[in-house]
């Protein structure tokens, strides 16, 4: 289970779910492992007023912080060259980060 904030304890929040790598806030889903990359991603979901999307303007209702992509150990063999080079590992979902904002 990812990590949950929120910015004032006994806050409202808007409603949320958590299922492995994808995120539900007040209906805008993110999958966290669409967004992962070698570095530290930030994906904001906001309300424009009528609806809660990923990005663009409004209110914040969550911020998910993704950590970079983690890697597999390569397999050298006796040439220098990896027998097995290394592979990106699956996103971990403890290893988020979710920021709740307080919802009127």
């Amino acid at each position: 289970m990812p990590q949950i904030i929120l910015m004032q304890p006994g806050q409202p929040v808007a409603d949320f779910g958590v299922i492995g790598t994808k995120i539900t806030v007040a209906g805008a889903m993110v999958d966290a492992a669409d967004h992962q990359s070698d570095s530290g991603q930030i994906v904001e979901i906001r309300h424009n007023g009528a609806t809660a999307q990923v990005g663009g303007d409004g209110a914040y209702l969550a911020i998910i912080e993704i950590p970079p992509a983690q890697y597999s150990d390569a397999v050298y063999g006796g040439e220098g060259e990896p027998d097995t080079p290394a592979q990106r590992l699956p996103l971990d979902p403890n290893t988020l980060v979710i920021t709740l904002w307080p919802t009127a």
